[in-house]
């Protein structure tokens, strides 16, 4: 049986700030609202907008929230970016 918490409001994710950071605030909520991992992933999906949107388009149908996170790391956080920005200095 879920407990029922008060609506806490999180802002959506753009692709523009800290992923870490939403990341971690988003792991927060979740905890505090005692989401299951089914739940989790659902609000994760919704909680993206614009360009960071634009993975669900990549995710299987069968994707898990690790795969989704996966994928948003790859794309959007500084450690897999500055890799990104090397190889592509590489190739010119």
């Amino acid at each position: 049986m879920k407990v029922m918490r008060p609506l806490i409001k999180l802002q959506a994710y753009d692709g523009s700030g800290s992923l870490q950071t939403f990341l971690i605030k988003f792991q927060g909520m979740a905890a505090y609202l005692c989401w299951d991992n089914e739940d989790i992933f659902h609000h994760l999906c919704v909680s993206l907008e614009g360009a960071a949107a634009q993975v669900l388009w990549d995710i299987s149908p069968h994707a898990m929230m690790a795969d989704l996170i996966r994928l948003l790391q790859t794309r959007f956080d500084t450690q897999f970016q500055a890799e990104h920005f090397k190889a592509e200095l590489r190739g010119r």
